[in-house]
């Protein structure tokens, strides 16, 4: 599409919303650099349309709805191009562009991207992770290193220390089935629902502090209950894999072998080579809202991560120029 075509689509563009009167697209434009850039308002997509598939549903601090980057994928991009994201988070941009058999190229500095993204393009299956979660030893009266029973019942406790000391040391022997059992998990630490393996908390794209959780306990008068490790991964999995055929999890396949995952500088990443990205879609770094490593504090000590190396190399600023 050449941008005059592109200029025109936006331009004329109505999301056709049953019931709804049709909005007009607003052009402003903007100067950055010496160069004079169009902005165009509408409405593009809807939060009501709710199409994006279930692999989707893991939560990370500050993820968008998978129906923005299909908008643009689908609009600007073909089948078998690379699309790119230099901030890929939780990885909606480069699963939907996945499913959309496109090629990809990730990136992010913060190390836990890559556990919750490139699992998912490559499925085990239900009952091979079943049959894997058997084989770990699940043992009894295990503690963390740090206080957790503001958040855990003792057993739950015991049987997370117990998968987290299995996942270390498999380390670089990981294969596919460990990887998305290390997502799921990662994915599971606390949530305000049964299915996660915590006491009630704040919603799961963040992890509150201890001191913050016993508050919570104190004002909702609960003590964390024992949830079965186990059980809720698998129910997780079944959950994210609902809407996945067979045709659809060997594309993710295809694509995941082929993907490039990188976790750099998003300014320094020399390895990609010049007009090898047919479209970037990307939201980067909220400025100076979000702490993408105090957040994520016990999904870093779950994976092993020293969190304070990490936040050294995120850049948290108040001002678009800094």
């Amino acid at each position: 599409m050449s941008p005059e075509e592109l200029n025109k689509h936006l331009s004329e563009f109505t999301l056709n919303e049953s019931g709804k009167e049709n909005t007009k697209t607003l052009i402003e434009y903007f100067d950055y650099a010496g160069v004079r850039f169009p902005r165009y308002i509408n409405e593009y997509w809807t939060s009501k349309q709710r199409q994006n598939n279930p692999i989707h549903e893991i939560s990370y601090r500050a993820c968008y709805k998978a129906e923005l980057p299909r908008f643009f994928i689908s609009l600007l991009s073909k089948e078998k191009e690379v699309i790119y994201d230099p901030f890929c988070g939780r990885g909606t941009t480069v699963i939907e562009a996945a499913l959309l058999n496109r090629n990809i190229i990730a990136n992010d500095i913060n190390p836990l991207s890559i556990i919750l993204s490139k699992p998912r393009l490559f499925i085990p299956l239900l009952n091979d992770i079943e049959d894997r979660l058997n084989q770990i030893r699940f043992r009894k009266k295990l503690k963390a290193e740090i206080d957790l029973s503001m958040f855990y019942h003792p057993e739950t406790e015991s049987e997370i220390v117990s998968l987290r000391n299995y996942l270390k040391r498999k380390n670089e022997d990981e294969d596919y089935i460990d990887d998305w059992i290390r997502m799921v998990a990662t994915n599971r630490l606390t949530g305000h629902s049964k299915n996660f393996f915590s006491v009630y908390t704040l919603p799961p794209n963040q992890a509150v502090t201890q001191d913050r959780q016993i508050k919570i306990n104190k004002v909702r008068n609960q003590k964390p209950e024992y949830k079965n490790v186990k059980l809720i991964i698998l129910k997780k999995t079944r959950d994210l894999i609902k809407g996945l055929n067979q045709n659809l999890i060997f594309q993710l396949k295809n694509i995941g072998l082929k993907a490039n995952y990188l976790n750099c500088d998003a300014r320094f990443t020399h390895n990609l080579k010049s007009n090898s990205v047919q479209l970037t879609v990307t939201s980067p770094p909220f400025l100076n809202i979000v702490n993408y490593i105090e957040d994520n504090w016990l999904r870093c000590w779950f994976n092993n991560i020293d969190a304070k190396s990490v936040s050294r190399k995120i850049t948290v600023t108040k001002k678009v120029e800094d």
